[in-house]
């Protein structure tokens, strides 16, 4: 096994668990914002509506990223197929 076939490999290893932790905040993220613009709250001045902008504009970068991260991941793992 050539040095540049392991390479590959880690690189493609440590893609994919970025883009497991990355999916993980992402999650996370999409619960916080839920919980932040409850629609159930009657008073709407209740709600966090800059936080959840604040956690919207981070979902919106690891959205982004984990595009970069998949388009990655095929193309590595296409070239062990």
């Amino acid at each position: 096994m050539n040095i540049e076939r392991i390479q590959l490999k880690g690189q493609l290893a440590e893609a994919k668990s970025n883009f497991k932790h990355l999916d993980t905040e992402a999650a996370g993220l999409i619960i916080l914002i839920r919980s932040l613009l409850n629609p159930f709250e009657e008073n709407t001045l209740k709600l966090e509506v800059e936080k959840a902008a604040v956690a919207f504009n981070r979902l919106q970068e690891v959205f982004s990223e984990l595009q970069t991260l998949d388009t990655k991941i095929k193309k590595l793992e296409e070239y062990f197929d």
